[in-house]
């Protein structure tokens, strides 16, 4: 598989690895967003604080090192802003395939931002990194997460029945999306 880039860069955001220096504005940037984080993110099941920003920056970036994950954050353009994070994770180089996700500040959402984000990383995937297929696990109720996906043209592949408990424990169901090529993204 081809090396990730140092950022990517979209119309009005610049996807790029988070650093330690990033540790303060993801903390901003989650606390800010955590009542809705914690009911769809796994990691954001206990309270959030700085060191988890630190851990999640140096994991980000040994994963990086190790060509297995590409984290980033999603920046504004114009200030440089967190408004997310996105990226291509658990790369099986056998494949190839990635699996993606992303949350954003609750501040920036409805904007367009994520998609944005989700298209440019999977153009890196299949452009980039000769994947064969990128993949979006969602929890069957989160809306908003699956009207990307759909709207990206990601296929509904599956849904895995009570697959997993929130972190409210209430037991759970996971919507698997695919796309397998490029001629399925739609911009």
């Amino acid at each position: 598989m081809a090396r990730f880039p140092s950022r990517l860069v979209t119309k009005r955001l610049i996807l790029r690895p988070p650093t330690p220096e990033d540790a303060a504005g993801v903390l901003a940037a989650v606390t800010a967003s955590y009542p809705e984080l914690h009911r769809w993110m796994p990691w954001a099941k206990d309270p959030y604080g700085i060191d988890q920003a630190r851990a999640f920056c140096a994991d980000s970036q040994e994963k990086l090192k190790q060509g297995v994950d590409f984290t980033t954050l999603l920046t504004l353009r114009d200030s440089g802003a967190i408004v997310g994070s996105s990226g291509l994770m658990g790369a099986d180089p056998a494949v190839p395939s990635f699996e993606s996700g992303y949350w954003a500040h609750t501040a920036y959402t409805g904007q367009g931002y994520v998609t944005e984000a989700v298209i440019a990383l999977t153009r890196l995937a299949f452009e980039g990194c000769g994947a064969k297929r990128v993949e979006l696990k969602i929890d069957e109720n989160n809306r908003r997460s699956r009207a990307i996906a759909e709207r990206l043209g990601f296929e509904w592949e599956a849904t895995l029945k009570a697959s997993g408990r929130d972190n409210a424990g209430a037991i759970t169901s996971t919507r698997i999306y695919a796309m397998f090529d490029l001629a399925s993204l739609r911009e």
